[in-house]
């Protein structure tokens, strides 16, 4: 069974079509209201993928409330992981054109996040036996990264499904309430940063 864990603060139109669309897949919605965690991504992030497990499901995808996939995404995704032992993580690919959808798995390994050319941290999926959470000591960012890096550490692969469109309007949400998050943000990457300058 997959599940979609959700979180929201602004409920935008995409949030509807995601939910309209997990119920057409057989998928399992894990909404989370963004207020009852303080608005803290990450937190928001675990919860929901413990949610997922407890209602049975083996994979998981994190999406942002803003983004679009097209139908059989998320299906598609699941059956990738299901037969890729190697893979801890999969995502869609933000340069695909969206409308097309290429069927047949072809995954191309990636190290970083988005900013980098990387794994998508407003939608991927990964199975819910993983074992790696998300680092609740990051606010809004970074914490994608961190998590991105512990799935290379554990000797697993992180991969874009090529050719399997996204859509996704960066920081749609987070622009409407920046001078509340801007001072978060600030501290998730001074911390980031002195993990890294730790590690070298």
């Amino acid at each position: 069974m997959i599940a979609a864990v959700i979180p929201t603060r602004f409920h935008p139109p995409q949030l509807a079509r995601l939910l309209a669309q997990c119920r057409s897949e057989e998928t399992v919605p894990v909404v989370l209201e963004s207020a009852d965690f303080g608005h803290r991504i990450y937190a928001m992030w675990n919860e929901g993928v413990e949610r997922a497990r407890l209602a049975g499901a083996d994979t998981v995808a994190v999406l942002s409330d803003d983004v679009e996939l097209m139908d059989g995404s998320l299906p598609h995704l699941a059956r990738i992981l299901a037969e890729a032992a190697n893979v801890g993580v999969v995502y869609p690919d933000i340069n695909a054109p969206f409308g097309t959808f290429r069927t047949t798995p072809l995954l191309e390994p990636t190290e970083g996040t988005w900013a980098v050319g990387g794994m998508t941290g407003f939608a991927f999926m990964f199975r819910t036996d993983l074992g790696i959470g998300f680092d609740e000591g990051y606010g809004w960012w970074y914490g994608d990264d961190a998590f991105e890096e512990a799935v290379r550490d554990a000797g697993l692969l992180v991969c874009r499904a090529v050719g399997l469109p996204v859509r996704h309007t960066p920081d749609g949400s987070a622009s409407r309430v920046w001078d509340e998050l801007a001072p978060l943000v600030a501290q998730d990457r001074e911390r980031w940063e002195r993990r890294k300058v730790a590690a070298a």
